[in-house]
């Protein structure tokens, strides 16, 4: 697999998992009031037929299932690990050692045109709700840092946008960094309810990112529709 490719696979597998990316921080957080929400259950085969059905008309469209996603995340996690955040308090942290986490949720994923969107089914709300918190909690406190890996240094700024969705959470942020030479701006959606968490990530770009706001909204509330039916 491609460095490139991988990357982004690592990247949506910590997006599954609800962990933080890599704005996030650490975060002490209350525990959470239980949810009046239904919640979803559904086992990986049946997300996977899901996500399928979801993404049909879409021809670059590639269902990632529950399985290739666990397989990356060691790589995840060893990748995460040794990028070096500054200031240190927003590195990326796991609410969670991995292997709890992957006992605690169902996942799966389409990536189409180098585009994600990610689906985490937990079997317990609260614990999506405690993720949630802290995750919104550092992105509030981490809105600029910079992550080095191995020789390359990146700066990062997040720039929240505004959203609503069916979900009872909402946030999207656009992502800018850039090593000195090249930018790159990413766009990333997330909403919650119950115990269902989806995030959209893709590339963006100035005068764009309004419109696919909206597009990312839209695939968010079809999805939490098919997801609820």
């Amino acid at each position: 697999m491609a460095q490139g490719n991988a990357s982004r696979l690592y990247l949506a597998a910590v997006f599954c998992l609800g962990a933080a990316s890599l704005a996030g921080c650490s975060a002490d957080e209350p525990a959470p009031e239980p949810t009046s929400a239904s919640q979803v259950n559904v086992s990986a085969d049946q997300l996977q037929k899901i996500l399928e059905d979801f993404s049909q008309e879409d021809a670059s469209a590639k269902v990632i299932s529950d399985k290739k996603l666990r397989s990356t995340i060691p790589k995840a996690q060893e990748w995460l690990e040794n990028a070096k955040v500054n200031p240190s308090k927003c590195g990326v942290t796991f609410a969670e050692p991995v292997a709890d986490q992957l006992q605690n949720s169902t996942m799966g994923a389409v990536e189409s045109q180098n585009n994600y969107i990610t689906v985490a089914i937990y079997k317990d709300s609260q614990l999506l709700d405690k993720q949630w918190d802290a995750k919104a909690s550092a992105n509030d406190q981490c809105s600029r840092y910079s992550v080095t890996t191995g020789n390359e240094s990146r700066a990062y700024h997040l720039a929240k946008q505004p959203m609503d969705s069916v979900a009872d959470k909402n946030e999207s942020y656009v992502v800018t960094s850039s090593d000195g030479k090249t930018t790159q701006q990413q766009l990333v959606t997330r909403s919650a309810s119950s115990n269902v968490l989806v995030s959209v990530q893709g590339t963006t770009s100035n005068g764009q990112t309004q419109e696919q706001v909206k597009e990312a909204t839209a695939k968010i509330d079809e999805l939490f529709n098919k997801l609820n039916g």
